[in-house]
């Protein structure tokens, strides 16, 4: 708002310039009133993680407890905050030897935890690393870690 009570927008459009085109912090967005409970983030399982970087796909098994949901959904709306995410990973089968997979299959717990600080409007994209100096770790589950590769700012509704 100006001195007149005006919106800067108002101004630039009956003006016919505006302060943006002049100073570009002018144009950096401004805080909203809406409080962070109407707000939201997401936590995305969407492959389009690097194999070049050894990240894989990802399976989000439940967030703070519970099933994330619907079935098939790729993309995951959660509040701001702390959030504890439980992960399976999902490496491609050719990263592993037929005597690793085995024991891939066999593994007593293969779930990972990690915890996530979601912030309002962010999306996250959600990975399996795999730790190629660990490959043969297979039974402690060492060879591969949960990690956010990836977040982008948009609008979360």
């Amino acid at each position: 708002m100006n001195a007149f009570g005006l919106p800067l927008l108002a101004l630039c459009l009956f003006a016919g310039t505006c302060a943006a085109t002049q100073n570009p912090a002018a144009s950096a967005p401004t805080p909203t009133s809406a409080s962070d409970s109407s707000r939201c983030g997401r936590i995305s399982i969407f492959d389009v993680a690097p194999r070049s970087q050894e990240l894989y796909r990802a399976r989000l098994m439940n967030i703070d407890g519970q099933l994330p949901g619907p079935a098939g959904a790729k993309s995951f709306r959660v509040s701001p905050g702390r959030h504890v995410l439980e992960v399976a990973e999902l490496i491609d089968p050719e990263q592993f030897g037929d005597v690793q997979m085995r024991q891939r299959d066999m593994r007593k717990d293969p779930y990972k935890e990690l915890v996530v600080d979601v912030q309002p409007d962010t999306t996250y994209l959600l990975a399996a690393r795999l730790i190629t100096a660990r490959r043969n770790n297979i039974a402690d589950g060492s060879y591969w870690e949960p990690v956010i590769y990836h977040q982008n700012s948009e609008s979360c509704q």
